[in-house]
């Protein structure tokens, strides 16, 4: 008998036994969407590789974003893909396909390309299986809207470096409703789920919807914490399933030390529309 496992109080799947189809894993995952949209994954790593890939991913993007802002500036997008900044924030996002990164973005410096493209794969296998295995789930099978969302054939690919130039306050707020409260207020996606691989510090928290208090999401940096991600179901999940399956609420806290910038990257399953209303951001 396999010991299940779990993380921070919460259910903790295993991406190897849904990989061979092992149904009380898959029966765990599916729960988990029931109640709150969202579970912790523990991913596969064959011999080190993902470990040592996921170094040379961090360190190639930190080096970028540690670049003189005139020096970016250069890779600065006119519409809704490649590198943008805000203010408390920068970003890279890309579309992704079956063979790797798409064409929709401003090319950024080579090193920086090669990752993306080796991400767009790796996050792609992945989503790929997870895809499979929520398809297969009685709920979706049964359901009679599947129709009502369209997926894209193209998945989107995020990588987001917070600044938190700023701490947060001793007792986290409630809700967080703006980002003088919080690094990312509380919301869920339009896509039918995101897998999220790497967060280098504190600060990305799910909703538990049936305790209503927010979860710490996987700090990627600590021992013991480095291979595990999080799926969280979007909006065309629950549409999919008329509400059977919860979207996944999730925000972004500020740290308790300041000056400690957070790298994050997640790969979202889309919908025709979302991507539709992207590409025309001009």
């Amino acid at each position: 008998m396999t010991t299940e496992q779990s993380f921070n109080n919460h259910t903790l799947v295993d991406f190897d036994r849904l990989l061979i189809g092992d149904s009380s894993e898959i029966n765990r995952l599916q729960d988990e969407f029931e109640s709150n949209g969202w579970c912790f994954i523990l991913l596969l790593d064959q011999k080190g590789q993902l470990a040592d890939k996921l170094n040379e991913v961090q360190t190639t993007l930190s080096a970028f974003f540690a670049q003189h802002q005139m020096e970016k500036s250069q890779y600065e997008s006119s519409n809704a893909f490649g590198y943008s900044r805000v203010g408390h924030k920068e970003d890279i996002k890309v579309l992704i396909d079956q063979q790797g990164l798409g064409n929709y973005h401003r090319p950024l410096t080579n090193d920086v390309e090669h990752t993306l493209q080796y991400l767009a794969i790796l996050l792609n296998n992945f989503t790929n299986i997870i895809k499979s295995v929520i398809f297969k789930m009685p709920i979706f099978v049964q359901s009679s809207t599947k129709e009502m969302v369209r997926l894209s054939p193209l998945g989107m690919l995020d990588i987001v470096h917070y600044f938190n130039e700023r701490t947060g306050p001793v007792n986290q707020p409630k809700i967080g409703l703006n980002t003088d409260e919080v690094n990312c207020v509380p919301h869920f996606d339009p896509g039918l789920f995101s897998l999220s691989t790497l967060s280098t510090c504190n600060g990305l928290q799910l909703n538990d919807q049936l305790e209503d208090k927010w979860v710490d999401g996987p700090n990627n940096s600590k021992n013991g914490q480095r291979y595990i991600g999080v799926i969280w179901l979007g909006e065309a999940a629950s549409i999919h399933t008329q509400n059977r399956f919860k979207s996944g609420i999730h925000r972004v806290v500020y740290p308790c030390i300041s000056h400690k910038s957070r790298l994050t990257i997640w790969q979202e399953v889309c919908t025709m529309a979302q991507i539709k209303t992207l590409l025309q951001q001009d």
